[in-house]
């Protein structure tokens, strides 16, 4: 097999029917063999099924995407190559932690795959509001928040989940659990007794935090806010599958997709091929990151005291215009003994502006054709919601490729820094962006300084155009200063709005200053 670079026998089972095997998919050594149980997997596959091409293996993601889990374990010589291993918990617990190690490496140089392996959960680790509360904590222990930690399921929708498990038992013991399966990714995968002796550690950690559970049937509130976000993404995965392997003919889409190879390569516009969420990793800020935190800061407390107002105020020194009346007043106090509070001259002084407060909101492009930015886009938006918050501020940073995604939250003051972890979406969405945008941070009924910045290469499709024109317009008119921030020079570009103010050719090294200088310009005008 291509995929894992080895040969593999391919066994059938269950053609007429009938299940014959424990699971849809295994894997056996020596020789490697994969073994796939037709009639386990129902309609998700037939026995005259192709996965020969990438387009026939997203057309039936769930079976492919078991088949890849299986493949990325035979595709390693491991500890479990070796002897077979008695059945017991540990080794099971082990392997567990294994296959999601080698899911995890795989995913993360065949990005491409990711969806399907996410596929694949709905039916290798299955969720139901039919479950016990021990049921659903023993396997979003073990099977679906190690997936999310390791980026092969989106972190945004085990939240829910997290917080629940740490209410039923304890951090300390959630803690345990999570500090295990990221110790197995540093393990050497033909360290038999190092595994064996973590398979033993991390089932005793799940059984801490599981075995007091009440074994209870889910209530409503868990089923809602629990399994019902992990089942959407998981079906959400399958569909976005089938609906690429529709876009593109087989003929054109003979292997496997490599990073510069996929469907969504040959769009002018990043392509419409993949999935639309995005995913995203936080870190502690670097020192360059907040460098340019403090850079802007600086630019925008500059703005405050640009253009300073002159008025007339009384002082109690000679300067200026004489008032007799006060000279007289003065004369008195002084004469009495009494402490002078008379001020019998005014003075011009210059006075600075009264800080206003900002509302900003940042918009970037995480689209293929903005791959180069894909690691500078997210550390240049907790820069700028940094210096905001700083300032007493509002910023809501959000991205959008494929759709729009929330990055940092309104009125938030970010502690980490978001970085998008996976490229190779599409490029709509940016009037999706700039709606919700404007909808979250109440910019068009704020007052004080209202800035709203659009980073991309204007490749946009040209349908959105009319929803930016028209969203631009409604901020121009509010009186809100709107940056059109290209990456390139302005011919190359495909959308930008008439009412917009445009830079082109921002490189990430120059954006901190260039929209920083042109928001202080602009601001000085309002």
């Amino acid at each position: 097999m291509e995929l894992v670079h080895t040969n593999v026998e391919v066994h059938l089972f269950g053609v007429d029917g009938f299940a014959l095997l424990d699971e849809p998919v295994l894997c056996a050594s020596r020789p490697d063999r994969l073994l796939i149980d037709v009639a386990r997997l129902g309609e998700l596959i037939t026995p005259d099924t192709r996965m020969d091409s990438m387009v026939g293996r997203m057309a039936f993601p769930e079976a492919s995407g078991l088949v890849v889990s299986a493949l990325t374990m035979l595709g390693v010589d491991g500890w479990w190559r070796e002897a077979d291993t008695p059945p017991i918990a540990e080794w099971g617990a082990a392997r567990t932690l294994a296959q999601l190690v080698c899911e995890a490496n795989f995913a993360s140089a065949h990005r491409s795959e990711r969806m399907l392996l996410q596929s694949a959960l709905a039916v290798s680790a299955p969720l139901s509001p039919a479950m016990s509360q021990r049921q659903l904590a023993r396997l979003l222990l073990s099977e679906i928040l190690p997936r999310a930690d390791f980026l092969i399921l989106p972190v945004n929708v085990v939240r829910g989940a997290r917080t629940w498990l740490t209410s039923q038992s304890s951090h300390e013991a959630v803690s345990r659990c999570v500090s295990l399966w990221r110790h197995a990714r540093q393990l050497d995968l033909t360290d038999s007794t190092a595994w064996r002796h973590l398979g033993r550690d991390f089932d005793a950690a799940v059984e801490l935090v599981c075995g007091d559970m009440p074994d209870a049937q889910l209530t409503h509130s868990i089923a809602k806010d629990i399994i019902e976000p992990i089942e959407r993404v998981i079906a959400q995965a399958a569909v976005v599958c089938r609906d690429a392997a529709a876009r593109f003919d087989e003929d054109t889409e003979s292997s496997a997709m490599s990073p510069s190879d996929r469907p969504d390569a040959s769009s002018g516009y990043g392509g419409v091929g993949l999935p639309h969420h995005r995913m995203l990793r936080y870190s502690i800020p670097t020192e360059s990151e907040r460098a340019a935190r403090d850079q802007f800061a600086a630019r925008l407390t500059e703005a405050s005291y640009r253009s300073p107002g002159i008025q007339s105020t009384p002082v109690p020194y000679p300067a200026g215009r004489l008032n007799t009346r006060e000279l007289v007043r003065l004369s008195a106090q002084m004469h009495l003994g009494l402490a002078p509070t008379a001020k019998p001259w005014t003075a011009r002084v210059m006075m600075p502006r009264a800080r206003v407060r900002l509302t900003f909101a940042l918009i970037f492009d995480a689209s293929l054709s903005m791959s180069p930015w894909t690691h500078h886009a997210g550390p240049l938006g907790w820069s700028i919601a940094a210096a905001v918050n700083e300032l007493g501020g509002s910023c809501t940073v959000r991205g959008f490729g494929g759709g729009s995604f929330e990055v940092i939250r309104p009125g938030t003051a970010p502690v980490n820094v978001p970085r998008v972890v996976d490229t190779g979406s599409g490029s709509d969405g940016c009037d999706l962006a700039l709606d919700h945008a404007v909808a979250d941070s109440r910019i068009l009924t704020q007052t004080g300084a209202r800035v709203v910045v659009v980073l991309t290469d204007g490749k946009l499709p040209a349908e959105d155009a009319t929803g930016i024109d028209r969203t631009v317009g409604r901020l121009r008119d509010a009186g809100v200063v709107v940056l059109w921030v290209l990456t390139s020079a302005r011919v190359a570009a495909d959308v930008v709005p008439d009412r917009a103010i445009v830079l082109t050719s921002v490189t990430p090294e120059s954006f901190i200053d260039v929209v920083s200088r042109t928001v202080v310009e602009e601001l000085a005008h309002t």
